[in-house]
């Protein structure tokens, strides 16, 4: 009996240990997920501009809770996560070049920043 409270101590220790670890570990994930993401949709709406001949804003939610671009599809960012700055927006013109600033992504006190290069349009994460 005594053997069995011993390893439920330890079993509850640990858990109290390792909870705390993995929720901040699916945060990260869910912030990574997001950036994804709005990497790929900038990518996107860049090579909309380039194909169509035509500027394409991305604008970011005035809540940071997601974005979309016209046309274009409607985004909402997963569990938390918000993009700032919100009511924000990411211009692409048809020579390829964009008027952006960084965006970031974060969900608690974890944030990604994404770039998007002036000249050239190319979406980077730091």
């Amino acid at each position: 009996m005594i053997e069995a409270m011993v390893v439920v101590a330890i079993a509850a220790i640990i858990a109290a240990i390792a909870f705390p670890q993995m929720r901040a570990g699916l945060a990260w994930a869910r912030v990574q997920q997001a950036a994804a993401g709005l990497r790929a949709d900038l990518r996107i709406a860049r090579a909309q501009a380039l194909t169509s001949g035509a500027r394409v804003d991305l604008v970011i939610a005035a809540d940071g809770a997601g974005y979309g671009w016209t046309p274009g599809p409607r985004r909402s960012l997963v569990g938390g996560v918000r993009v700032a700055p919100a009511g924000s927006s990411t211009s692409f013109f048809p020579d390829g070049s964009a008027q952006a600033g960084p965006l970031r992504l974060t969900t608690g006190r974890q944030g990604l920043d994404i770039v998007v290069d002036p000249a050239t349009g190319v979406v980077d994460a730091l």
